[in-house]
């Protein structure tokens, strides 16, 4: 039989639904980092990501009181941020607000950023500027690629969530996942093409 782990937030829950207010900025201190890091990783900007992160735990505690626990608090909490992050791009688009996503996320953690990861592949002064090609190529072919397929790839990519946890989050069916998945990085791919292609 499975066994299913148990939620370790659901003591901070318990005690904030008791009336220990402080429970919840315990939870605030244990997802801010991550939760702030995929906001910037959807939204590329920081300041908008810190807005939509702020915004995630306002809506997060006025609704922590009805959260029956039928998923983790982490996921839930997942979810709410990427709610949170279709708001803002559903408002960029009405403004005319365009930027280029990058890969440059906030890293609270301490955790280099996916840009700068690939950009630090090799010492060498070529392939240094290769790194950095690859990075900004990577970029704008997630900025390219639509929504639904940018939030399966980064979930399960960027943030290394299981496929289960990702149809939790994105309330859709597991092989739904598996197949924006695919599709995201076939896309992904394709667009990457001409820059990996090594030089002749």
């Amino acid at each position: 039989p499975t066994t299913v782990t148990p939620d370790p937030d659901l003591d901070l829950i318990e005690a904030f639904r008791r009336g220990r207010e402080t429970a919840f900025d315990d939870l605030v201190r244990r997802h801010e980092a991550r939760i702030w890091r995929l906001c910037g990783r959807i939204l590329s900007d920081d300041d908008a990501a810190l807005d939509a992160a702020q915004e995630s735990f306002v809506k997060a505690w006025k609704a922590l009181p009805r959260f029956k626990g039928d998923a983790r608090f982490s996921t839930w909490l997942t979810r709410i941020a990427i709610n949170q992050c279709r708001n803002e791009l559903r408002r960029r688009r009405t403004v005319k607000h365009t930027q280029p996503l990058s890969l440059d996320a906030p890293s609270r953690d301490g955790e280099s950023s996916a840009a700068a990861s690939v950009a630090a592949l090799g010492h060498d002064p070529y392939e240094a500027a290769r790194g950095r090609e690859v990075a900004t190529a990577l970029a704008t072919a997630l900025a390219e690629i639509d929504d639904e397929a940018r939030e399966v790839i980064l979930l399960r990519d960027a943030e290394d969530l299981g496929y289960e946890e990702i149809a939790e989050i994105l309330e859709v069916p597991i092989g739904t996942v598996r197949s924006r998945l695919h599709r995201a990085r076939g896309e992904v791919r394709r667009r990457l093409g001409p820059v990996l292609a090594e030089p002749t």
